[in-house]
């Protein structure tokens, strides 16, 4: 059965596809933030034991080192690099688009504050994607979808780069203590 639709339909499909995607990701990213807060979205931190070196410090003295977490782990910051989308499809008929009714409002539509200007109308391609090539079964698309690693965001550098300044000894022990 022939499945037909405008060119620009799919394209338009395709696109909001690969931008949904990328906003899961990032969604997913965003939702393990909270992994390195507390309830009270106080920064969680590490407590180490380490060899005291305060001036003074005898053979066994320690110092406890607390050391927030978030700057201490891998950040993976992925975005989608780019997008190879293969289908066989043939070329429908050239449809023009219906003039605007005479109920349709000349005046420019308000959208948030800005002026959306009607579309006059212009003519597309429909196309049939439930042709493929005769060694691939009917509708079969190829898709390619690579993803890298990127730099942290601004805010993230900063929040890390803070938490980093603040890790530090808060106590040292004597042994026997």
């Amino acid at each position: 059965m022939a499945t037909q639709t405008s060119l620009n339909d799919l394209i338009e499909a395709l696109a909001g596809a690969v931008i949904d995607a990328q906003d899961r990701i990032e969604q997913h990213q965003m939702s393990h933030l909270s992994d390195y807060f507390d309830e009270d979205n106080r920064p969680k931190s590490v407590v180490i034991r380490m060899p005291s070196l305060q001036p003074g410090a005898g053979e066994g003295d320690e110092d406890l080192y607390r050391a927030p977490i978030l700057p201490l782990v891998s950040t993976n910051v992925l975005r989608i690099k780019d997008v190879e989308i293969r289908f066989d499809a043939d070329l429908g008929s050239l449809i023009e688009d219906a003039a605007p009714s005479a109920d349709a409002p000349e005046a420019p539509a308000e959208t948030r504050g800005w002026r959306v200007r009607p579309r006059p109308p212009k003519p597309y391609v429909r196309v049939d994607t439930a042709v493929g090539a005769s060694d691939r079964k009917t509708g079969a698309v190829h898709v390619v979808l690579r993803v890298e690693g990127s730099e942290p965001t601004d805010g993230a550098a900063r929040l890390m780069n803070h938490l980093a300044q603040t890790q530090g000894v808060f106590q040292t022990f004597k042994p026997g203590d």
